[in-house]
């Protein structure tokens, strides 16, 4: 989560470990209930769906309910040592790039879903050193033709 203003608002990121593909979404609070709201709604997605093959986060107080998003995602919920976010440094770098639009300090209460979303289709269509020079949404749908592919019954 990038946590806001006051630790009141927050935004829940998901990376894609191979594209970077990132989506960010608004939480109406920084909870745990919040944070299984949000993945039920990203689990309506099919590609999504059968995509999240597990989670790794932080051990913030967001992620206390753990085991339901298990049940919610079908996959396992991993937590980073405490006190060592170089162990999932590709969010951590995303969530960088994040905070140079949506400064520390925001309220994201005062934040709409829909400027957020800008804000992620800029980042996602940077071009990264890390991908050959090439953005998140060209290799994006690589993977999604991949899923594609591997799911037709012959």
């Amino acid at each position: 989560c990038i946590v806001g203003k006051e630790h009141q608002s927050a935004c829940l990121t998901f990376t894609e470990e191979k594209s970077l593909y990132t989506i960010c979404f608004k939480l109406n609070q920084h909870n745990s209930e919040e944070v299984n709201k949000a993945l039920k709604s990203i689990i309506r997605n099919k590609l999504y769906k059968i995509n999240i093959k597990g989670i790794i986060t932080d051990q913030g107080k967001e992620f206390s309910k753990w085991k339901e998003m298990e049940k919610i995602t079908n996959a396992n919920v991993y937590f980073c040592d405490a006190g060592t976010p170089t162990q999932k440094a590709k969010v951590e770098r995303i969530n960088r790039d994040i905070r140079e639009y949506l400064t520390k300090g925001t309220d994201f209460n005062t934040v709409t879903q829909k400027e957020i979303n800008k804000v992620m289709k800029i980042i996602n269509e940077k071009l990264r050193p890390s991908l050959d020079w090439l953005s998140s949404p060209s290799l994006d749908w690589l993977s999604s033709k991949e899923v594609f592919l591997q799911n037709i019954n012959i």
